[in-house]
């Protein structure tokens, strides 16, 4: 479908390390890269980028590949969105009929005229706050501390109190109307006839991805006395925007996030507004809906350093207490800060100032300190509510899979509960589950085979040093390898170095169809990595050898088999004969 010369420029023209750099955290490792995967959580980095073989790889969850799987698996792209992506970076032109044969290529249209319906939506909005319509929306922001510069900046905009406004602004436009109600900006009346706008007298928030495209829109209610009016609306999910995996303010703040490598959550979009006027660039907010693990998972792939900051109410509290679980679950440790009665972080910093704030931000407890807290308190100080403590605090502490971090925690809510330590350890135990340990490996295990060994640490050696692969290939073939596994792979570099008169790792991996071998493959390219390529040379000499004197030793085993044969009968004839024999093979190995 793609000519693999251009995906090859496209390649070759975008260093994996600078573009993967600039999504994910990494630091040198040897001639390698490391970092915390993006892809599932962890706390010890297992996610190697070799700019060599332009691939990467995580250890722990399996993910890797080259520059274009990494921007699919990262962004939720088809191959075909990724290939136009990094070749417009590339600055590598796509032939006209590059596409033409791609099965998701009509989806990927698709696409493309929801970001440009959305677009054209989003700059209606951004001209009705603008215009005379909008002069309401602008008295409310300004009510709220709010500039005029700070709301172009984040491309607020304003929908109308009417029914149709967004609608004739779309028929102008020549916008396929049913596209605009997939994407939640327009209702069909309820007798099927026409449409309507669902966004009414709303400030709107935009919600841009990454790369700058609108995926959908949150809309907030202006009029305080309709109690009927929810106070956020949000675009439904969608085939751009899904909103548990989808944060407000995200493409603003990425930046900022990866340079103070800290995420500040807030509930409101008002709240990131004022946050982000007051100085917070590092700051977002789910839309409209409670955190979900899906929001962690986005956030931590800029930085597992997070701060979430809860009203001062009652819902804040037990929001904090909701969120709980899916940090424990993702392995991270995040630190609260709870506003005082009554404030939220728009008022706090509006009646406080910055300053204040980062003092509260720099003195954050961590959320599960910050939930014993609150569980406590309201507890009280009798027996019945230390009990529905303990209830609620025991299933959470739990979850920790890390004891110094577990022992930490039980001594504070020990602490906060005026119990003694050994009561909570003890309430503890009924939910820990046991620790596997290994049983000894029985005496006749037996030990790898040394031919094994020699064949797999051979074709590791031609993946980390291509230069050697000609040489390998004019001493052994595939056939004389006995693994299975290592003769496929001694048949794939083979090939690849006599098709291409040299050996290139990526052009290899495009040929691999089996997901399992790639993954091995991938792994043995980092392994080798730091390959010293003056002792490789001697690793081959030495593997060959190995390899080669496979028949013998096979003889020898053979022979001695028989040897206990005659022991075991007594014929001395036969013994002598046999041991002469072995002493003669013994002499070939040694040459």
């Amino acid at each position: 479908m793609f000519d693999q010369a251009i995906l090859s420029d496209i390649r070759d023209r975008i260093p994996i390390v600078s573009f993967i750099g600039e999504r994910v955290p990494l630091k040198k490792a040897g001639r390698n890269h490391k970092g915390n995967c993006p892809f599932h959580q962890e706390k010890t980095p297992s996610f190697m980028v070799s700019e060599e073989k332009q691939i990467f790889h995580c250890f722990g969850c399996g993910e890797g590949g080259d520059v274009f799987k990494f921007l699919m698996k990262f962004e939720g792209l088809s191959f075909a969105e990724a290939v136009r992506q990094l070749a417009e970076r590339a600055g590598v032109s796509l032939p006209k009929d590059a596409f033409s044969k791609d099965p998701d290529e009509e989806m990927a249209r698709k696409k493309k005229w929801c970001f440009r319906l959305n677009q054209v939506a989003c700059e209606y909005f951004r001209g009705i706050l603008a215009g005379p319509s909008g002069a309401g929306a602008r008295n409310y922001l300004k009510s709220r501390g709010i500039f005029n510069e700070t709301s172009t900046q984040l491309f607020l905009g304003y929908a109308e109190k009417g029914w149709d406004g967004l609608i004739r602004h779309l028929e102008e436009k020549k916008v396929p109307l049913a596209l605009a109600e997939e994407l939640g900006l327009l209702k069909r009346k309820s007798d099927q006839k026409g449409y309507y706008d669902f966004f009414r007298d709303r400030l709107m928030f935009p919600i841009v991805s990454q790369r700058g495209e609108v995926v959908g829109f949150s809309g907030r209610a202006l009029d305080a006395a309709d109690k009927e009016a929810a106070k956020y609306l949000n675009s439904p999910d969608s085939l751009i925007y899904h909103k548990s995996n989808c944060v407000y303010g995200l493409n603003v703040a990425a930046d900022a996030i990866r340079k103070t490598d800290q995420v500040i959550l807030v509930e409101g979009n008002i709240d990131l507004v004022s946050l982000y006027q007051a100085g917070f660039k590092n700051v977002v907010a789910p839309l409209g809906t409670a955190l979900t693990s899906g929001h962690i998972r986005l956030l931590a792939r800029y930085s597992k350093n997070m701060v979430v900051i809860f009203d001062g109410d009652e819902a804040g509290s037990k929001a904090s207490i909701r969120a709980l679980p899916l940090f424990i679950e993702a392995g991270l440790t995040p630190r609260a800060v709870a506003m005082p009665d009554g404030e939220d972080p728009d008022s706090f910093v509006r009646k406080n100032g910055a300053e204040k704030l980062r003092e509260r931000l720099d003195a954050a407890p961590t959320l599960f300190e910050h939930a014993i807290d609150r569980i406590s308190l309201k507890a009280g100080d009798d027996t019945a509510g230390k009990v529905r403590a303990m209830q609620q605090l025991v299933p959470l502490m739990n979850e920790i899979k890390d004891p110094v971090e577990l022992g930490i925690y039980r001594g504070y809510a020990a602490k906060r509960l005026k119990l003694k330590e050994e009561i909570i350890r003890e309430a503890l135990k009924g939910g820990v589950k046991g620790v596997k340990k290994e049983g000894a490996k029985p005496k006749d295990a037996p030990r790898k085979n040394v031919t094994i060994v020699a064949e797999k640490l051979l074709v590791e050696t031609m993946i980390g040093a291509p230069h050697l692969v000609e040489a390998v290939a004019g001493r052994i073939s595939p056939d004389q390898l006995s693994d299975s596994s290592c003769r496929t792979i001694a048949e794939l570099v083979f090939n690849e170095f006599r098709t291409g008169g040299e050996f290139n790792f990526s052009r290899l991996l495009e040929t691999v169809a089996d997901a399992e071998l790639e993954t091995e493959l991938r792994q043995m390219a980092m392994n080798t990595a730091n390959l010293d390529q003056d002792e490789a040379r001697q690793i081959v000499d030495d593997c060959i050898e190995t390899i080669e004197r496979k028949p013998i030793t096979e003889k020898i085993e053979q022979v001695n088999e028989a040897i206990r044969g005659a022991e075991s009968e007594g014929n001395e004839t036969l013994l002598f004969e046999l041991l002469a024999k072995k002493r003669d093979l013994a002499a070939q190995v040694m040459k």
